[in-house]
């Protein structure tokens, strides 16, 4: 029995991120903004930026799987792989921390895997690994915008 609704950090698609299954200790979140180079003189030669508006927003996820601690450790990433091969874009919903004992989710949209990787480290006799490391990078998806 994987984590209960109750009990994850974070939530894309399926996939939940928890303690008991695979926790991340990294987040990093990349928001761009597109300027377009102008061509045309100025007095210290630096040349004019227009404003196109925003550009591309990443998440990149990393953290760590120990297989023996965790129900389906091993088959973890496998599942992230899952999700991405669905070929969709998920919702996100991501929990914060309310001060008190619990947390509030907050859905921050559409988002597409668009990378996962893994190292596996530490191996047993038997071959498995006791640690994975994991990464994942997001890409934020306007579906007002699909066509």
């Amino acid at each position: 029995m994987g984590p209960s609704k109750n009990s994850y950090m974070m939530q894309l698609g399926d996939f939940l991120f928890s303690v008991s299954s695979a926790s991340f200790d990294k987040i990093k979140y990349v928001s761009s903004y597109r300027w377009v180079v102008k061509e045309a003189p100025t007095d210290n030669s630096t040349p004019l930026l227009q404003y196109n508006g925003p550009g591309e927003r990443t998440m990149d996820i990393e953290g760590t799987i120990f297989p023996q601690l965790v129900k389906d450790g091993l088959g973890q990433v496998d599942k992230m792989r899952a999700e991405a091969a669905k070929g969709e874009a998920f919702q996100l919903c991501y929990v914060e921390s309310t001060g008190g004992a619990g947390g509030v989710g907050k859905i921050l949209g559409a988002w597409c895997i668009y990378t996962i990787s893994e190292d596996r480290t530490l191996f047993l006799a038997d071959g498995n690994p006791r640690e994975i490391h994991f990464s994942m990078q997001l890409k934020a998806f306007d579906q007002r915008r699909a066509a």
